[in-house]
């Protein structure tokens, strides 16, 4: 969005949008005004109106922005990629956004769920629709994967999706004190080791030897 001396600043709506997601994401939803909005993205209120009718609606655009480029980011990397491959390409995401320094801004999504959780139906909403779909996205890998006979079958996917989910999640708070991202990979390493088939298998054969 720029501007020429002496005349109005040009609206780009995809650039205050944008602007907007950086306001709430940096301050809250609460601690973020009209007024900040305005200061960061160089445009007059009347400019904002036109397409907003207020901070909320705002807030909600940005934070379905936020989301649906999540969205689309996952699709794309795992569409054509082996089970175990894209199992450890989201893994390795969400490690790259949860360490340093870009893990000490978390997820936005997280952040709106405390912010606003409970009390606020219309963000649950969207918040449940956004965590459904991460689960989604990694039953449909591991369904993948078990069809495949590369990950371990003996629980349904959907319970380790949930339980992947909540490991992705919770990565996401620890990096807010900003962890080296070798560590996080290490963790994510010994996750997919439990899961696949033939370490299992090996793990297995190897106890059943050390007993006898």
């Amino acid at each position: 969005m720029k501007s020429s001396a002496g005349r109005p600043r040009e609206f780009d709506p995809d650039a205050f949008l944008n602007t907007a997601l950086d306001c709430f994401w940096q301050h809250g939803y609460q601690a973020t005004s009209m007024a900040d909005l305005m200061k960061a993205s160089g445009l007059a209120s009347a400019s904002i109106y036109k397409l907003y009718p207020d901070k909320r609606a705002i807030y909600l655009a940005a934070l379905q922005r936020y989301m649906d480029e999540g969205t689309s980011r996952t699709k794309k990397r795992t569409a054509e990629m082996t089970p175990e491959a894209a199992l450890r390409e989201m893994l390795d995401f969400a490690a790259q956004l949860s360490s340093a320094p870009a893990g000490e801004r978390g997820c936005f999504t997280i952040a709106a769920a405390s912010e606003l959780l409970p009390g606020d139906e219309e963000v649950k909403s969207k918040v449940f629709a956004k965590f459904e779909n991460i689960i989604d996205e990694l039953e449909c890998i591991l369904l993948r994967g078990q069809q495949q006979k590369v990950f371990r079958q003996d629980e349904e996917a959907r319970v380790i999706a949930k339980s992947l989910f909540m490991m992705i999640e919770g990565m996401r708070i620890y990096g807010k004190i900003q962890p080296e991202i070798e560590d996080i990979r290490r963790s994510n390493d010994f996750i997919i080791r439990t899961l696949l088939l033939n370490v299992n298998n090996g793990a297995g054969d190897r106890t059943a030897k050390a007993s006898a």
